[in-house]
């Protein structure tokens, strides 16, 4: 798949691991601007989990590629969590990297700008523009060879921790179901 357009209603989160804040980000946005615009939260990932860890979904779409549940209720799982902090609808998409704009559009095509969008992605940016893409890094730990693309593709990069995670409203706004940044150069923010 060759990258495509911008998606400027689009934040995409990734970062460095497990555990670095990505999810945490996640809600802080969501629960900063929600309040003023619809929010849909889309949790990808490229592992199969168990059918147990996945009560409170509802499966809405299962291809030969991939698997797409809505979350309905305010569960521990990261879809759950982005549900309790205020995101209009949470999807949780499982899928291999080959099929993941597939999936991503097919919610997309539910909602498409008619709202803002978090998505938490390792490989989203290989496939599509957002307007803002963050990278959370580890305080602990070196940047994994395979995460450093997705590193480099980032138009800000937070460390685990910083206060720029709880508060993304020091770096972001959004006006018209369009996210923006509040710099004009590619960011690191280390607190």
């Amino acid at each position: 798949m060759n990258p495509i357009s911008n998606y400027n209603n689009v934040i995409g989160i990734c970062g460095a691991g497990r555990n670095v804040g990505k999810t945490y980000l996640g809600e802080s946005i969501i629960a900063h601007f929600s309040n003023q615009q619809d929010i849909i939260a889309i949790k990808i990932s490229k592992y199969k989990h168990r059918d147990s860890d996945k009560s409170g979904l509802q499966k809405i779409l299962e291809s030969a590629y991939f698997t797409i549940w809505e979350e309905l209720d305010f569960t521990p799982k990261d879809s759950g969590r982005y549900l309790k902090a205020g995101a209009k609808a949470s999807y949780y998409i499982e899928c291999d990297d080959a099929h993941l704009l597939d999936a991503f559009l097919c919610i997309y095509k539910i909602c498409g700008d008619s709202c803002l969008i978090v998505c938490e992605s390792a490989s989203i940016t290989k496939y599509m523009k957002p307007a803002v893409s963050v990278f959370v890094e580890s305080a602990s730990y070196a940047t994994e060879e395979n995460k450093l693309q997705c590193l480099n593709r980032s138009t800000i990069v937070l460390k685990e921790r910083s206060i720029e995670i709880s508060m993304p409203q020091l770096f972001l706004s959004a006006h018209n179901n369009n996210w923006l940044v509040k710099y004009t150069q590619k960011i690191l923010l280390f607190t």
